[in-house]
């Protein structure tokens, strides 16, 4: 049988795979997946398209421009957990991180008023974007601050595409935001359901990487995040 490459281009381990099982991992439950079986690595690397990222990660370009380490490349593993494995450093994951967007999210909820509040940290390379938002809306309350964790990350995907953008990291401190979105977490209500449905479309065009930060750990975007969630709460 003649040998196969498995290019996964959108998936949960982006990477190029010479086996079906290993692409199949990769690609199975992930909504708005890409991914292509061909003849020659040559043909897998350039569908691959390039990730750049600064020389100081110490990852080596091939032709196509995608950088990785031959170990990464082995274990099929993705640009943000290969970063995770060079620094513990969060400042120093986010200054590596190859998005034209990061952004630092977090949920509010106020039980004495029944407002949700979101919050978070839009970077811009050297710009910062602040954002405050509430609701007050029936299946928003009904979550209390999931309502609000959700909503950030849906804010931050239409600003990327209303900007333009094809790409952003959502950092997070709350697992539902990748979990419902990549279809790892079953949806059981409307707010979750509808989560889902607007992060998977918005996947066809835009790439999402997700990346889990411990909550309350000093981490000062992350903690502005959960200020401004908590601001988002005042305004109505």
């Amino acid at each position: 049988m003649a040998k196969k490459y498995y290019a996964v281009r959108v998936g949960h381990n982006p990477g190029i795979y010479v086996t079906w099982s290993d692409c199949e991992v990769q690609v199975k439950g992930f909504p708005g997946a890409q991914y292509k079986s061909f003849p020659t690595e040559a043909e897998a690397k350039a569908y691959m398209g390039s990730i750049d990222l600064p020389k100081s990660a110490g990852i080596k370009p091939t032709r196509t421009g995608t950088k990785k380490t031959s170990a990464s490349a082995s274990k099929g593993m993705s640009v943000g957990e290969y970063l995770k494995t060079q620094t513990n450093n969060i400042s120093q994951i986010v200054e590596l991180d190859p998005c034209e967007i990061r952004a630092f999210i977090d949920g509010s909820f106020d039980k004495r008023k029944g407002v949700v509040g979101s919050g978070g940290v839009i970077l811009l390379g050297a710009e910062e974007v602040e954002f405050s938002l509430s609701s007050k809306e029936p299946n928003h309350v009904a979550y209390w601050n999931v309502s609000g964790e959700l909503l950030a990350a849906l804010h931050v995907v239409d600003y990327a595409l209303d900007h333009g953008y094809t790409s952003c990291s959502l950092y997070y401190d709350y697992m539902g935001i990748e979990m419902w979105a990549t279809g790892r977490w079953k949806t059981n209500n409307p707010l979750t359901t509808n989560y889902a449905k607007r992060m998977k479309e918005a996947s066809k065009k835009l790439r999402i990487d997700f990346h889990k930060v411990k909550a309350h750990s000093g981490i000062a975007y992350n903690d502005r995040a959960d200020a401004l969630a908590k601001k988002g709460t005042l305004l109505k």
